[in-house]
């Protein structure tokens, strides 16, 4: 099987919260592909609670497409990741870090300012596979972990994984 792109960086040396680019890519009408690695954790360190990122998952997303899509940039899917340490996004374009990062700020601050369980968008038996499993609180407190400890731009170089490390 081949070395998918996220399992050839440290992930050891991962800072949190920090974004990197994860991927690149042109679909074949020419248009830029982005996918990013939004990392809310410090891997095998901490964890987010399955409550907590399955609200963030539904607040994020919309709160991430006001703050960064714009004429050049359109965000095509927020997902959380199955080790819970953070989000993949991709979109159509290519941003800076620097500019996911402030966008990704923002989109928590929005976080802290919802004010109850019933402002989270499709928490209900027919719009979402798990609609009692949420937290309000515990999304607050992800969000506002994520502004009191910053956002760094991870520098994908130095995380380059020694494949002699796993025996490859």
């Amino acid at each position: 099987m081949p070395l998918l792109d996220s399992f050839t960086v440290d992930h050891t040396k991962m800072p949190a919260p920090a974004v990197r680019v994860a991927k690149n890519m042109k679909t074949p009408s020419n248009d830029d592909i982005t996918v990013f690695d939004l990392r809310f954790c410090r891997p095998n360190k901490e964890i987010l609670s399955e409550r907590g990122i399955h609200t963030l998952e539904h607040l994020f997303a919309g709160f991430m497409r006001e703050h960064l899509n714009s004429d050049s940039v359109e965000i095509i899917d927020i997902s959380p990741m199955g080790c819970r340490t953070g989000f993949y996004m991709s979109l159509l374009g290519t941003p800076s870090e620097e500019e996911v990062a402030k966008a990704w700020k923002l989109s928590m601050q929005d976080v802290l300012n919802v004010k109850s369980q019933d402002d989270i968008p499709e928490l209900n038996l027919y719009q979402c596979g798990t609609f009692t499993m949420h937290s309000l609180k515990e999304a607050q407190e992800i969000a506002q972990n994520v502004i009191d400890r910053g956002i760094s731009v991870m520098d994908n170089e130095a995380l380059k994984l020694d494949l002699e490390k796993i025996g490859a």
